[in-house]
């Protein structure tokens, strides 16, 4: 019995297509220029977005309440405002101490929204690439934890113990305290962050 098969030929020649032309538009597709060397830009530390990866800059401690204890999970930050919404979908961060941290952006609204999120690195370089593509005047980068939190908070918090003195001469041994002397987080160094989006 001889059993004939109907010819794809015209299916397959269609799904050639369409793959060249999909793969096609992405080989065309560029990255834009760095956003963050546009005239008009400003940051929070401008060392940032110089375009010089040998001068070092860093995310800024917001102000915080004045409280010592109040404030110590209050998170650094380095800001960077385009001076006209620009489609952000690629984002890269030049840092030898970051490690966990949130990218947020400004919205229509004024108001920060969170785009990306990492909890752990140890590139010295972040090429990040967004899940969509983000229309925005302005990126936050939100510092979690450093590489150099540790050493911070060694030389910054001391456990003393609080003795009180009961009679003339007799001292009582009291319970051991946290003396909180400084910031208990490192800043994060950063060389550049770098914005780009596709060409138009």
């Amino acid at each position: 019995m001889r059993v004939k098969f109907k010819s794809c030929r015209g299916h397959v020649t269609v799904l050639l297509g369409l793959m060249c032309l999909y793969y096609g538009c992405n080989l065309a597709q560029q990255w834009s220029e760095n956003y963050a060397l546009l005239p008009g830009v400003t940051a929070s530390d401008p060392a940032i977005i110089d375009g010089k990866p040998e001068t070092i800059g860093q995310s800024q401690r917001k102000k915080g309440s004045g409280n010592v204890v109040t404030d110590l999970d209050i998170p650094s930050e380095a800001i960077i405002y385009l001076p006209e919404k620009k489609s952000v979908y690629r984002i890269v961060i030049h840092s030898t101490n970051l490690e966990e941290f949130e990218l947020m952006a400004y919205n229509s609204r004024g108001e920060w929204d969170k785009i990306y999120d990492q909890r752990s690195n140890k590139d010295p370089i972040l090429d990040i690439r967004l899940n969509k593509v983000v229309m925005t005047t302005g990126i936050k980068l939100v510092v979690h934890r450093t590489t150099e939190d540790a050493a911070r908070r060694r030389e910054n918090v001391q456990i003393r113990r609080e003795n009180v003195e009961i009679k003339e001469g007799q001292v009582r041994r009291g319970r051991y305290l946290y003396h909180i002397t400084g910031p208990t987080t490192a800043l994060a160094k950063i060389s550049e962050i770098e914005l780009y989006g596709y060409e138009n």
